[in-house]
Parts: C-alpha cells; structure tokens; sequence
C-alpha cells in the first residue's frame, strides 16, 4: 500500500468531516439576507401588502447676497448716497427674505436716532459726531406682489419681513439717512445688517 493510499485510508474521513464542520460554521456566521419577494397565496383570489417607503430631501435655500455696502454722507451737499442691495433668489421656489437686524453703528460711536427725534439740518458738531438715522427699503424691482414698502429704521428695528421673491427673480434694497451736517473731521462708522431667509 503506498503511502499516499495510506494517507487517504485512514485521514480521509476526518479531514471530510473537518471540511463540512468548517462549511457549516461558516455558513451560521452569514447573517440571513432580508427576503425581497414575498408569495400571495389563496383560494380563488390573493392578496398582498406591500409596505412603502419613500425619502424626500429638504430644499436647499440659496440667496446671493452682496458681501458689504459702503455708503457715503457729504454734509456739504446733504446727500447720502449708498448702492442698492441686490437679492438674488437660487432656490428652486419662491422665498420670503426679511430684516433680522439693522445697526448704523456698530462701535457705538454713533447712537442710532429715527428721522424724527432730530432737527438735522441745525445739529451742532457735537450732535452731529453722535447721531445718525439708517434705514433700509425695498424697491420695487423683482419683489412679489404685496412686499413691504415701508423703511424699517435701526432706532426702532424689530425683525420685519420685506417681502416674497420669486425664484430666479432679484430684488433691490436701498438705504436711507438723515445725519448732521457739522462734522468736524471724517468718521467711518461701521454697521451690519442680518438677512433672514425662508421658504414661501
């Protein structure tokens, strides 16, 4: 008998054994896959459940905004003048665009006044260094019908809603001012306006 018979004879069988043992331990450590048909059945007629399931993504809003606006006031001419705002509107539906804050002077050098709290044109340089009046407006260009016209002043802001635009539609802000007229050296107060954006 070779050797290779004598092989086989006497560890055959076990070596088969060990072979199916690992198959099946294996095999148990497969987890079951979830079943993707299932079998209506009956007498004369069937029926059958079929759950489903759907995913509806949330709508990404997208405005382009302008980075910054410069606005400047020339007492000798007692003009303001500032660029309009441009809201553009990317999202794919209308969106409702408002004002969350409005603040002329954000280092507090000037204290912000409503275009009545001051006779303007009569400030003296003390006052005028002190006081300014900044309000925002929208135009009429690209708003929705029934925007809000009014100018919302940084004395007296409260979050307010400008208006619905429509998608693809730009709509213009514009800034207002009433200020002193003797100022005794150049100033650079700095503000900040805070857009909020939601779906219509």
């Amino acid at each position: 008998m070779s050797i290779i018979n004598h092989v086989r004879r006497h560890f055959g069988g076990k070596i088969a054994a060990a072979a199916m043992a690992v198959a099946l331990i294996a095999g148990a450590a497969l987890p079951a896959s979830a079943a993707t048909t299932q079998t209506a059945t009956g007498t004369g007629s069937a029926s059958a459940s079929v759950p489903i399931t759907g995913t509806i993504n949330a709508t990404t809003i997208s405005v382009t905004i302008p980075n910054s606006v410069a606005y400047t006031i020339n007492p000798d001419a007692n003009t303001f003048t500032a660029p309009a705002l441009a809201v553009t509107n990317n999202t794919v539906v209308p969106v409702t665009v408002g004002v969350q804050s409005l603040t002329a002077d954000s280092s507090g050098t000037f204290a912000d006044k409503l275009p009545t709290d001051e006779t303007w044109s009569t400030l003296d340089a003390s006052d005028s260094a002190k006081y300014v009046a900044l309000g925002i407006s929208a135009t009429s260009t690209g708003w929705s019908t029934g925007y809000n016209s009014s100018t919302d002043w940084a004395a007296a802001h409260a979050p307010v809603t400008i208006g619905s635009l429509p998608s693809g539609a730009t709509g213009n802000l514009a800034l207002a001012a009433n200020f002193g007229r003797a100022f005794t050296a150049s100033k650079a107060p700095t503000g900040s306006i805070v857009f909020s954006v939601c779906l219509s």
